[in-house]
């Protein structure tokens, strides 16, 4: 299972499913992992991305410091909007990133307090097509008992 302030690699189907964006993986971070799970966008800081007229406006701008994140690049963290989920879901540490599995709490508490504003949004997300586009995620409610294997995949000990 995954925790708060871990990042994983998946896919959204954002703006649409058959976005150029929504095929390739991109990092997230978890800031609810109960029912539903919200994340956060993290994404390469490019000149492009640091302009005021375009988002995202809220963001945390992050450096690589591995005592602090596993980003390997200048990042944005996006504070306009979260993704949720519509239904709960059960995702595989083999999503994690590899250099570190999560952000220090010094920088989840600044992203929880910089996503309280009135322009900030949650983007539900089809839980479905999400586990679709992403063969390591699950859908909880399919699963009545589960555990992790040694790889971190989901082991289904009794479909409902």
């Amino acid at each position: 299972m995954i925790e708060k302030k871990d990042v994983i690699r998946m896919r959204i189907p954002f703006p649409k499913t058959d976005a150029k964006l929504a095929r390739k993986a991109h990092m997230y971070i978890c800031i609810e992992n109960n029912y539903p799970k919200k994340f956060l966008k993290c994404q390469t800081e490019t000149p492009n991305r640091v302009r005021s007229n375009s988002p995202p406006y809220q963001y945390i701008k992050t450096m690589p410091d591995i005592h602090h994140n596993p980003f390997s690049s200048p990042t944005l963290i996006d504070c306009d909007k979260s993704f949720v989920m519509d239904q709960d879901i059960v995702i595989s540490k083999k999503l994690l990133t590899t250099r570190r599995r999560d952000i220090s709490a010094a920088l989840f508490t600044k992203l929880i307090e910089k996503i309280k504003h009135d322009k900030f949004t949650e983007i539900v997300l089809e839980a479905e097509i999400v586990t679709q586009m992403n063969d390591k995620i699950m859908l909880a409610d399919r699963i009545k008992c589960y555990s992790f294997d040694t790889e971190g995949l989901p082991v289904i000990h009794q479909n409902l």
